[in-house]
């Protein structure tokens, strides 16, 4: 007869060395990215001849928070600065508050969309317009709630220099405003941790590409060489996009941390977060049936596996949960030395991870239910999404 318990016994070791292996895998991975430094010293000489750079902060009701970024923005010591804001199609007071900061400040340049052209997605295309009016040797592409240290941007662009890159994609420090989002943004961050080898990402022969939407850093001659945004119109993950056609273009990428340059609180709450991640999270699937079935499964895979440890001998279970529940104890002050988030939101990775799939199986309700993604008053079909994607995940 079939021994179905040696089975369930062998599912629950198997479950069990993959959880551990995997916490191994994001902390290896977590080493290899380095931090930016701050507070460098530069000579008279080598301040001056900081390259022009462009700053390009799309803004869609971000009356909250933008007056603020530009504040900090405007306080920078950079040299031949110039801060591009777009306003893209905003309802709010986003538009006036761009115009009276572009009228007191000849750096700042105001642009307003009105009007979305068929086959865009909004911010790509807010991208698009601006990137044409940027003037700068670099382009730093990033949001309107992202907070800047005083000496971010010289940091940021002789970082990138003397490291001899074209793309400088930055980990901004998290501010979270809860606890909950706190716990579902440490998930985060050790997931992308266990996928994102910084050494993979460096290397122009390797396809992985990474792109980060606080903090993208590109040399404006080689993105000139891109088939630019107009390739990207209609990629829902356009951050990691623009890595992508960078690193196609044989452009040189790099991804650190830049924690002690720019910080922003990524979501105010969960509501927020689950809203954000509607337009995003189901790019990951390839708009694919069963390429969304084979995701959602992993975590309840994982539960059925961990719920088969208990068919093993009593010290045997004592044993495999406090290697299981060890693993996130050991790491959680690495995790939370590199990230700035609190060690018990990564001990509790089991709820941040919880969240995080009801957010994505949301999404992925949303998408097959209405038939596609709506976002910002716009409504994307599957097939328009799928023939616009151009990352291979």
């Amino acid at each position: 007869m079939f021994e179905w318990v040696a089975v369930l016994k062998v599912i629950g070791i198997l479950t069990a060395t993959v959880w551990c292996l995997s916490w191994c895998r994001a902390w290896w991975h977590s080493r290899q990215y380095l931090d930016i430094p701050e507070n460098i010293s530069l000579s008279e000489e080598g301040f001056r001849k900081l390259p022009p750079l462009s700053v390009l902060i799309p803004a869609c009701n971000e009356a909250a928070s933008i007056e603020s970024t530009a504040m900090g923005l405007l306080e920078q010591n950079y040299p031949n600065l110039q801060l591009i804001f777009i306003n893209d199609r905003s309802t709010d007071g986003t538009g006036e508050i761009i115009d009276r900061l572009a009228a007191q400040n000849e750096r700042i340049t105001a642009i307003h969309i009105d009007t979305l052209p068929d086959g865009w997605l909004g911010k790509v295309h807010a991208l698009h317009v601006a990137t044409e009016q940027a003037t700068g040797e670099w382009l730093l592409y990033t949001d309107a709630d992202v907070s800047f240290e005083p000496n971010a941007l010289v940091e940021l662009v002789e970082f990138a220099q003397s490291h001899e890159i074209d793309h400088l994609a930055g980990l901004p420090r998290m501010k979270p405003a809860g606890a909950l989002i706190e716990i579902a943004i440490a998930a985060f961050y050790t997931s992308s941790m266990f996928f994102v080898s910084a050494k993979r990402v460096a290397n122009v022969e390797d396809p992985l590409a990474v792109g980060i939407g606080a903090l993208n850093l590109v040399r404006a001659s080689v993105f000139k060489q891109t088939e630019g945004f107009e390739w990207l119109k209609m990629e829902t993950i356009d951050d990691v996009g623009l890595g992508l056609m960078m690193k196609r273009t044989g452009g040189r990428p790099l991804v650190a941390r830049a924690g002690k340059q720019i910080s922003l609180h990524w979501y105010q709450d969960i509501k927020e977060m689950t809203g954000g991640l509607e337009k995003n999270s189901p790019g990951l699937t390839k708009y694919s049936v069963l390429r969304a079935i084979g995701l959602l499964a992993i975590l309840p895979v994982t539960v059925f596996g961990f719920c088969c440890t208990f068919f093993l001998p009593p010290m045997s279970i004592v044993a495999i949960w406090a290697v299981t529940i060890g693993f996130p104890l050991i790491f959680a002050s690495t995790f939370s030395r590199q990230s700035s988030l609190s060690k018990i939101s990564f001990i509790l990775f089991p709820v941040g991870l919880t969240v995080l799939w009801f957010i994505f199986a949301r999404a992925l309700f949303l998408l097959w239910s209405r038939g596609g993604v709506q976002w910002r008053g716009t409504q994307y079909g599957i097939e328009q999404l799928k023939s616009g994607q151009r990352l291979e995940l």
